[in-house]
């Protein structure tokens, strides 16, 4: 069974795998896979090529490769092309069963047909800002990411469950643990 955590930026989606993977469940994030890929020097050089002078010195300019997609949709949309086919790839070949899967760009990669369960973790987008700002995002910055994912609503659509995570971590643990016990019948 593959089990996907989608949701915006700053919903939780880390929390929630956290959770995952603290109860046992072997747990991979989409994030970690691109993490990984941005140190491989062959992934590197097709970055260089397509984004001159984000690679230096053997190191990805992460805040400038940032920078220059999300404030162009045809720069996102070259990155994604890029990035995507690598880390479904990476996700297809994990044989771990169950595995849950943190996907923050589910539709973007055309992976929602690959799970059993998707999980939709969302929060009040001020909550989501605070978060933001809290990791070291200016406010500006995180209102233009949050502006270039798809919506709660769109996502809603492919959902087979939801958590609300505008609260503690408290809350959001017992809410982890009782979709658990509705997916595995514990």
């Amino acid at each position: 069974m593959k089990i996907a955590i989608i949701g915006g930026i700053g919903s939780g989606k880390s929390a929630v795998l956290s959770r995952f993977k603290d109860l046992g469940y072997t747990t991979l994030s989409a994030d970690e896979i691109n993490a990984q890929m941005l140190k491989d020097p062959e992934y590197q050089a097709k970055l260089e090529e397509l984004f001159p002078g984000v690679v230096v010195n053997g190191v990805v300019d992460k805040k400038e490769l940032s920078h220059r997609v999300f404030n162009n949709p045809y720069e996102l949309a070259k990155l994604n092309h890029l990035a995507h086919p690598e880390i479904c790839k990476r996700m297809r070949e994990e044989t771990a069963d169950p595995v849950v899967i943190e996907v923050p760009l589910i539709f973007e990669s055309n992976t929602q047909d690959m799970f059993d369960e998707i999980i939709l973790v969302t929060a009040n987008k001020k909550i989501r800002i605070e978060r933001l700002e809290k990791r070291g995002v200016e406010k500006k910055r995180a209102k233009l990411i949050m502006w270039n994912q798809v919506s709660d609503r769109k996502l809603r659509k492919i959902a087979t469950r939801e958590i609300d995570n505008s609260f503690g971590l408290d809350e959001l643990n017992e809410k982890v643990d009782k979709i658990i016990g509705e997916i595995f019948n514990k």
